[in-house]
């Protein structure tokens, strides 16, 4: 008897549910991995299998890729020889007294009027001959604006923003995609032509001509006259700080000296009226200095807005147009051979398709 139960294994503890939970879990994992890595698998050997199509297709019709993009590319040098020659150049204006949104029409117009081939009318506009604006090509204007310098329209916008639906419906991507180019002061003006030499003398009748309507001219003759009055102000007060300061000193000269015999007293009397004397001084100079600083402020504002359009950077001799896009010395080439290999592609499947549907047939 006690043999028996010596022999008798002992039973294995019952498994609880968190231990089948775990291994469940683990396996399903491990599937899902095992699947992932075989669905790479297939896409890179099919990636590699289309390669391989391909290298052999180009192997194949090595000597048609050969002599079409030869062909091509002589094709697309002969045209770029006889393509006329587009020289560019590009200035920087600065716009005054809302002159911005009269400047874009001018350009607009010049624009028009090379797109309808009236060099007659651009002749006249520039003070040109008719050979040197029918050479025109185009004319471009933009604003200036960085990303930073578009930073600080946003925040100069936050700062006037005076609801909170404002400040928080308008972030600065939605800003920066509805803020108009009239809103800033610098902009470039860029010229085309056939003719690089006549491009600087379109400078001056871009920003002198027709730019100064009668709301322009008063607001600008306003500004001028301000500034100038407070010029004239500033200058008054500036004499009169002068002569008081004269004056100042005529009377400490005339104040007699007087003997402090040792007296602690007397001494201590003299430097405080001493010390007062100095601080009143520094306080004349200082305001003079302040009122010397505004005046010359003012005199730089009134000739940085003298002009209604102050010009930042001039025209320059143009300089040519060259464009990876442009050139058809690259372009035919691109679009030849992508024809040619479509071509060779779509034959490849109509094969494919024919021996499919005799394998079809002859299996049925």
């Amino acid at each position: 008897m006690s043999e028996n139960n010596q022999n008798v294994l002992p039973e294995k503890p019952p498994q609880t549910g968190n231990e089948i939970d775990l291994k469940e879990l683990f396996r399903m994992i491990g599937s899902a991995f095992n699947r992932l890595f075989l669905f790479i698998r297939n896409i890179l050997l099919f990636l590699l299998d289309l390669l391989i199509r391909a290298l052999i297709i180009v192997r194949v019709h090595i000597v048609k890729f050969v002599i079409v993009g030869f062909l091509s590319i002589v094709i697309g040098w002969f045209i770029d020889s006889r393509k006329e020659a587009v020289y560019g150049s590009s200035m920087y204006v600065q716009t005054n007294y809302g002159s911005t949104r009269q400047l874009y029409s001018n350009v607009k117009y010049y624009q028009g009027l090379v797109e309808e081939g009236d060099s007659t009318k651009l002749a006249s506009l520039f003070n040109i001959t008719k050979d040197q604006a029918g050479g025109l090509r185009g004319f471009v204007i933009e604003p200036d604006v960085t990303d930073n310098g578009m930073l600080k329209a946003y925040n100069e916008f936050m700062k006037t923003a005076d609801t909170t639906f404002v400040l928080r419906e308008i972030d600065f991507d939605k800003f920066k995609r509805n803020v108009s180019p009239l809103d800033f002061s610098v902009h470039q003006v860029s010229v085309y032509s056939a003719d690089k030499d006549v491009i600087p003398t379109l400078q001056n009748p871009i920003i002198t001509e027709n730019i100064e309507n009668f709301h322009i001219k008063r607001q600008k003759e306003i500004n001028l006259e301000s500034l100038e009055k407070q010029a004239e102000a500033l200058a008054k007060q500036l004499v009169n700080i002068d002569s008081l300061g004269k004056a100042y000193k005529e009377i400490l000269l005339q104040e007699p000296v007087k003997e402090t015999a040792g007296k602690a007293s007397n001494t201590y009397i003299q430097l405080a009226a001493n010390n007062e004397r100095k601080t009143k001084e520094i306080e004349l100079l200082a305001v003079n200095e302040k009122l010397a600083n505004r005046i010359l402020e003012i005199n730089r504002q009134k000739e940085l807005e003298k002009e209604t359009i102050n010009v930042l950077s001039d025209f320059s001799p143009g300089a040519r147009i060259r464009s990876f896009y442009d050139k058809y010395l690259y372009r035919i080439p691109m679009v030849t051979i992508s024809l040619l290999l479509m071509f060779i592609l779509l034959r490849e499947l109509n094969k494919y398709l024919n021996t499919y549907a005799d394998n079809k047939r002859s299996n049925a």
